[in-house]
């Protein structure tokens, strides 16, 4: 391998210009004999400066460079520079132009120019018309034989070989195209009314086409929600395209559609009116042991591509370009979910021995388009939060023995966590012409918690011993409306604020019992006798595993503790602290 320094290549570059200037010199001599005799020894200098300035026009291939230089044997050196000539200027400095382009464009100028000249020479009476005297047929055989004699002379001076042999310019271009997103035309959604929930039509967007006379400078992108394969008809893509000239029927225009599904490819006359089918991308499989995604959850797009192409040559004027089209494709699936989970039953501990198990009344129903689904798991987890409640309570219930050492505790809870009806929709929809975004609904009415528990028993101190009650009530609700699109929705309309907390601090009765003693045992007289809470959340969270959103319900208690006060007529009074708990996590529930 040859390694080369900047400074090495731009020396190999100065000497392939010398001797592509070498090679254009002698060529043109044999092809413009009377200018060559003409400038006599300022020849070589005349076709060096054309060759400098070709190549500060972007020109590098020695055909381009001789194709330039022969137009100054014709208009005049630096031509290009001149007000009569901001035709060429126009053409030369447009970016968007390739080096071939522009010599072809100037090409066919100078035949208009040159016809112009001969058909106002022709005319009678007219005056001798300062200009070249060259004809068009003569300039075109000038041509001809420029590029027929410095091809194999270039390559043989050349210090890099040739890559790839150039074909003739031919025209072929865009003149049109228009272009219109058709949505499928049974999409329905979700909405919650006072008789239930029931599926509506989505109105149709009446987006005007797009009419493109030139490629757009940026990407076109676009999103759309359709079917999957099968599935119902599909959103389209209409195109029709116009063309300026064609280089060949068979080949040009030419459609691409790229997608999940593989490449599609229409050319020629087929191009000329194509209605694509935007399919969504179908839904992966689930694996064996992972979870469904969850409430919201994103559905994956399919990111397709639809170019529009030809030669992107014309005679005159800058070229069409290429039309790129950035579609992105999402499932127009619209999932519903409703829960009804009704009152528990008081709970009691130490259980009697013949209290028949009660079944957790939980329902849970999912459906897509109208379609049931499998919510097996959501339904066994809804049934599921009754015993996991139970098993906070007993936990909390055996601490409670602990403390008394068996002294009579009982442990009593009237709860309702989540107890109500909730109805959630969801699924992805079209906003604007390039924005899809997910849409969510909900109606909630339900109560976060609601909750009386009472702990009783014996409390022992030394001599002294009480009737000690612990009690703790409060109530918490989830009752709102949910109507997020994205991530836009009315204040208190989110779905992060589908959420409850709740604190519901411990109250303390100490009742004295009568003893052999004249020593009582009864709450101490400060402000709070007894410190802790019953704290938690429920409602909707983010999955750890970011699928969507789940409902949850979390409870623990803080720790507790219990002032106590002992009063003896011989010993006084003395204050005593009981750490009855410590901090616990009751309750770890979700469904979703």
């Amino acid at each position: 391998m040859l390694r080369l320094s900047w400074e090495q290549f731009d020396r190999l570059e100065q000497l392939t210009l010398k001797r592509h200037a070498a090679s254009i010199s002698g060529v043109l001599a044999e092809t413009w004999p009377a200018l060559t005799e003409r400038l006599q020894d300022r020849w070589p200098a005349f076709v060096e400066a054309a060759v400098q300035q070709g190549r500060k026009h972007g020109l590098v291939d020695a055909r381009d460079l001789a194709r330039y230089a022969s137009l100054w044997c014709i208009w005049g050196p630096a031509f290009d520079g001149k007000p009569a000539f901001a035709w060429a200027a126009e053409i030369l400095v447009d970016a968007r132009r390739g080096a071939a382009l522009k010599l072809h464009q100037l090409a066919h100028r100078t035949f208009e120019e040159l016809r112009q000249i001969e058909t106002a020479a022709a005319k009678p009476g007219a005056a001798a018309i300062a200009g070249p005297t060259l004809t068009r047929s003569q300039f075109e055989a000038a041509l001809a034989k420029v590029d027929a004699r410095i091809g194999p002379l270039a390559a043989a001076r050349s210090v890099f070989p040739e890559v790839e042999t150039r074909a003739a310019i031919k025209a072929c271009d865009l003149a049109t195209v228009d272009m219109m997103i058709v949505q499928s035309d049974d999409l329905q959604d979700y909405r919650f009314a006072t008789n239930g929930w029931h599926r509506a039509a989505v109105p149709r967007s009446n987006e005007p086409p797009a009419k493109w006379t030139g490629a757009p400078e940026l990407p076109v992108e676009l999103a759309v929600t359709s079917h999957v394969l099968r599935g119902g008809p599909p959103a389209r893509l209409n195109l029709r395209i116009e063309t300026l000239a064609v280089c060949d029927p068979r080949v040009h225009p030419e459609v691409m559609h790229l997608g999940a599904a593989g490449r599609l490819a229409w050319k020629g006359r087929d191009a000329a009116r194509l209605s694509l089918a935007l399919y969504a991308p179908t839904p992966p499989a689930i694996e064996p042991g992972a979870a469904a995604p969850g409430i919201a959850a994103e559905a994956p797009f399919d990111a397709q591509t639809v170019r529009v192409s030809s030669c992107g040559l014309r005679d005159t004027g800058a070229p069409f370009g290429e039309v790129a089209l950035q579609v992105r494709v999402y499932p127009a699936t619209q999932w519903l979910t409703e829960i009804r989970h009704a009152a528990w039953q008081p709970m009691l501990w130490p259980a009697p021995a013949e209290a028949p198990a009660t079944a957790s009344g939980a329902t849970c129903r999912l459906e897509s388009d109208g379609v049931p689904a499998d919510a097996t798991s959501w339904q066994r987890a809804w049934i599921g939060l009754n015993g996991a409640f139970r098993k906070g309570m007993e936990r909390l219930f055996n601490e409670w023995a602990r403390v008394l050492d068996g002294q009579g505790a009982r442990l009593e809870v009237e709860a309702s966590p989540l107890v109500g009806q909730a109805g959630l929709s969801w699924g992805w929809k079209r906003t604007a012409p390039s924005t899809v975004v997910m849409r969510t609904h909900g109606a909630l009415d339900l109560l976060a918690l609601s909750i009386d528990l009472r702990l009783s028993g014996e409390l022992v101190d030394g001599p002294t011993h009480s009737r000690i009650r612990i009690h703790c009530k409060g109530r918490s609700e989830l009752r709102m409306t949910i109507a997020q699109l994205g991530s836009e929705a009315p204040e208190a309309q989110e779905l992060k604020s589908a959420m409850r907390t709740w604190r519901f601090p411990f109250t303390l009765e100490i009742e004295p019992l009568a003893g052999a003693e004249p020593a009582t045992l009864g709450a101490a007289a400060v402000p709070v006798p007894i410190t802790g809470a019953l704290v938690g959340e429920c409602g909707l969270r983010v999955r750890a595993d970011g699928a969507g959103q789940q409902w949850f319900f979390a409870l623990r208690a803080e720790p507790v503790d219990v002032v106590t006060e002992t009063s003896d007529p011989l010993l006084g009074d003395a204050r005593r602290m009981h750490k009855i708990f410590p901090a616990m996590t009751l309750v770890e529930w979700s469904a979703g």
